[in-house]
């Protein structure tokens, strides 16, 4: 975050010796001598931290803060007196000042004041993101597959390069999201927000006053100023997820703004600027859309700069069945359940069915099995009602051809047969067990067996 420090006093030398030393410190400095040009510099210079002398010449200085905070509620207010007071410091307060220095100070003092304004900005910034976000952070990235192991690859290299423009393509639910996520927190970024817009949840003739804000009067209903979430995000990430939807007007903005990181409100004159990276991801032909003139192709070139392509699940082996068994846990843990796993032959149909809803599809269809299943290992019977009209369709859980590919799949290495069998029959004597609440005559009955058996299995998988 570029940290923008105004001073307001009617003493020239005391506006003239905190300029010199605070922009020897690395600070951006303005200043003004009343209130009137102290009110310009905010709408121009937009400083983080206002250091308002008390008493200016013709003026109450604690008069100045509505009006400060009507052109910018985000800026805090310092009051400068040499009449400190816990009447003056409540008083300051009571009227919106973030706190109070008294006369004579030094620069060590106003130093860990602005560290501290600007800590709480950046404070301030992160919760109002994670209200807007509502959402969970707990996923990570999971993969062992070599197309997942490039993609993490490339995360890192564009994690320590953290101003390259980013375009990640894919299907819906292959995680693209979570790819942006994780450049930005392994960035020099990382303490910075992360805003992410959703471009194709957002009508289209409200969009580009949602990325870039608006003026007072703009349009009607604009009564105050707004700030745009790309100037929310100054000093961060700003992930456009679908950026495919938005509008050839907005596009042409975009453009701008990527090109000069400087862009103006809807109804401004000013330019703002403001240091963010920017993120992009659709599941749209961009070229096909950039044929139809539905997208413009300069904005394509200044978006791609690096490429990331996501490949579907159904492309990453194995990674479907370590997906799977990560989700697993989870709703285990969420819904109190104990299911150790899945069957041989699930694992079979995960490792077969075409997941057009990519990862997303899978942890909904984990979820749901979770909340209905009662045991501790899913079978084929325990799949909704899509997956296993797949496997009837032609999908065999078992291969019944011999070429040696379907056979890999199921006879793994260290297959045992004769575990495999033992585990079926473990799920079905648990199951008819619980369907007769433990009484051995009616579940040996059901299962075909006789009492003496059944009692001899329970004894052998040591189930009573």
């Amino acid at each position: 975050m570029n940290k923008r420090i105004l001073i307001v006093d009617d003493e020239e030398t005391i506006r003239l010796s905190l300029k010199e030393g605070l922009t020897d410190m690395g600070y951006g400095v303005a200043t003004a001598g009343n209130g009137v040009a102290a009110l310009e510099e905010i709408k121009s210079f937009k400083p983080q931290v206002v250091f308002l002398d008390m008493r200016l010449a013709k003026e109450n200085g604690l008069a100045l803060i509505p009006r400060i905070k009507e052109i910018d509620k985000e800026v805090e207010v310092v009051i400068m007196t040499a009449y400190g007071d816990i009447q003056t410091a409540v008083k300051a307060i009571k009227e919106g000042a973030y706190d109070y220095i008294n006369k004579p100070f030094d620069l060590e003092e106003i130093d860990i004041i602005i560290e501290r304004v600007i800590k709480n900005l950046k404070l301030q910034k992160k919760i109002y993101l994670l209200e807007k976000e509502k959402k969970s952070q707990n996923e990570y990235m999971l993969g062992e597959d070599a197309s997942m192991k490039d993609i993490l690859a490339k995360i890192d290299i564009l994690s320590s390069n953290d101003a390259v423009t980013v375009l990640i393509r894919g299907e819906t639910g292959t995680g693209k999201e979570l790819v942006a996520a994780a450049i930005h927190e392994k960035s020099a970024r990382k303490d910075g927000p992360m805003l992410k817009i959703n471009c194709g949840a957002i009508p289209q003739q409200l969009i580009e006053s949602e990325l870039f804000g608006f003026e007072k009067n703009a349009f009607t209903g604009a009564t105050a100023r707004k700030k745009g979430l790309i100037e929310i995000a100054d000093g961060g990430t700003v992930f456009l997820d679908e950026i495919g939807e938005i509008s050839l007007s907005v596009q042409t903005k975009l453009l701008r703004f990527i090109e000069e990181r400087t862009f103006k409100r809807v109804g401004g004159l000013e330019d703002i600027e403001v240091d963010i990276r920017v993120i992009a991801a659709t599941n749209k032909n961009l070229e096909e859309a950039i044929k139809r003139k539905e997208f413009r192709e300069d904005l394509y070139y200044r978006l791609n700069v690096v490429p990331i392509q996501l490949p579907p699940l159904r492309e990453r082996g194995k990674d479907i069945l370590l997906l799977a068994d990560y989700y697993l846990q989870e709703y285990n843990k969420k819904f109190h359940k104990p299911i150790r796993g899945f069957s041989r032959e699930v694992e079979h149909v995960l490792l077969n069915y075409p997941w057009r809803g990519n990862v997303r599809e899978l942890k909904n269809v984990i979820e749901r099995i979770v909340i209905l299943k009662e045991g501790e290992l899913i079978g084929v019977k325990d799949l909704p009602l899509e997956i296993s009209n797949s496997i009837d369709d032609g999908s065999d859980i078992i291969p019944r051809d011999k070429h040696e590919k379907d056979a890999g799949t199921v006879l793994y290495p260290g297959f045992s047969l004769e575990k495999e069998v033992q585990e079926i029959e473990l799920y079905y004597i648990k199951m008819a067990l619980a369907h007769c609440n433990n009484n051995y005559s009616k579940a040996s009955e059901i299962l075909g067996i006789s009492r003496f058996a059944l009692k001899r299995k329970i004894e052998k998988y040591s189930l009573e």
